[in-house]
């Protein structure tokens, strides 16, 4: 129903949004993973904390930067031009920040089934709401693709927030920045490895907006969104190893074996469905989506790498070795952005997905001797417990 050059536009902004989310959430949503698997006692008031804390550093960062981007930016300029679409940013932006929390502690509470049906109730209500926004917005520059999206996590928010609320009844309420400011060193170590980790997957459509146009990054953005079908699940899969107590490393090695054989059978068979099926999977969208064809086969290959990557990041959590694993993946996000960016200039959006791709492959293959080091620590637990000589009884009082 939207012109490809609305959808790119408001992609591009959306994915904006959401980079500064994991900008300032400040590491909090992957420090309360851990926090509340170890203490629920004060869930509610922690919750409450961190939430408040990153809405009011997104609240004036996204402000400054909405405003930067609507007047230096020529391609974003149609999506930012005035103070309501500003204001829709810093929504967008606030909302994103405050869901990363919300969502996050559902996985250190091990109610994960919260966090789905937060995002069922988002898909549902930002599709409904969709057809009626485009058809009596009275201009298509995007806008009403990111109305439509923050009126699906706002609605979102109010079902998890509501669930949490009956979770944790009964509990303080006070906020406690006290505690949060204890665990500075902490959140550096979290924000650094987020930031790294997850934002050359938000930059990268900004860029295509930029070099190659905002039509051509819609095209982009559907190939990217179709793969993620597949391509979210290893991250999904590696986020809930955070959870598991830091040092245990038979625990550590037992989960990584079962999320990476997942991973693999994902991997062998979901990059043949893609190379296969990508034109007419893309034709449903529109024939101009279909220039995509190439980008959507090339992100179907990012699988495997993808998943040793966000194995090795959740690896590094539970060892506690955020601030080395972070210099790796910063050194892989500006390989895969710059790839990326290069093959956009030489190639266009094919280029610009072969270019995720080789910068995936590359950091896989750096990081992968830490990754089947547990693997093969797991074969050799294994191993010795068949042979008797490895006890996984707890000693004797």
């Amino acid at each position: 129903m939207a012109t490809a050059t609305a959808v790119g536009i408001a992609s591009a902004i959306q994915s904006a949004a959401q980079f500064l989310s994991i900008f300032c959430v400040l590491g909090l949503s992957t420090l309360l993973i851990s926090e509340l698997s170890n203490d629920r006692r004060h869930a509610r008031a922690l919750i409450l904390t961190a939430a408040t804390v990153v809405a009011a550093v997104t609240l004036i960062l996204s402000a400054i930067v909405g405003f930067v981007l609507g007047v230096f930016s020529r391609a974003l300029h149609p999506g930012l031009t005035g103070p309501v679409e500003v204001l829709v940013f810093v929504l967008l932006s606030v909302a994103a920040t405050v869901l990363l929390v919300l969502d996050d502690s559902c996985i250190g509470l091990l109610r994960g089934d919260l966090q789905l049906r937060r995002n069922g109730v988002f898909a549902i209500s930002k599709l409904l709401l969709l057809p009626v926004l485009i058809t009596i917005w009275p201009d298509h520059s995007g806008t009403e693709l990111e109305v439509a999206w923050l009126a699906g996590l706002l609605v979102s928010m109010g079902t998890l927030i509501r669930q949490l609320a009956k979770l944790t009844r009964g509990q303080p309420s006070r906020l406690d920045f006290r505690r949060i400011f204890e665990k500075r060193r902490l959140m550096l170590g979290h924000h650094s490895l987020n930031l790294s980790f997850t934002s050359p997957g938000l930059l990268v459509p900004v860029l295509v907006t930029i070099i190659i146009g905002p039509a051509s990054n819609a095209a982009y953005t559907v190939a990217m969104l179709v793969a993620s079908f597949v391509n979210i699940i290893p991250f999904h899969l590696s986020t809930a190893l955070f959870a598991l107590a830091p040092g245990d490393e038979k625990a550590l090695a037992r989960e990584v074996r079962k999320t990476m054989r997942i991973c693999l059978i994902l991997a062998v068979v979901s990059a043949p469905f893609f190379a296969l099926l990508s034109v007419f999977i893309l034709g449903i969208f529109g024939h101009s989506y279909e220039k995509a064809a190439g980008a959507l086969a090339a992100l179907g290959l990012i699988t495997y790498p993808a998943a040793i990557n966000a194995h090795y990041v959740a690896i590094s959590r539970v060892r506690g070795r955020m601030q080395q694993a972070a210099l790796w993946t910063a050194i892989g996000a500006c390989l895969e952005v710059g790839l990326a960016a290069g093959g956009g200039v030489v190639h266009g959006i094919t280029g610009v997905a072969v270019g995720v791709l080789f910068g995936l492959t590359i950091e896989a293959a750096i990081l992968s001797p830490v990754v089947f080091g547990v693997l093969r620590m797991n074969r050799k637990l294994g191993a010795k417990a068949e042979n008797g000589t490895l006890s996984l009884e707890p000693p004797p009082k």
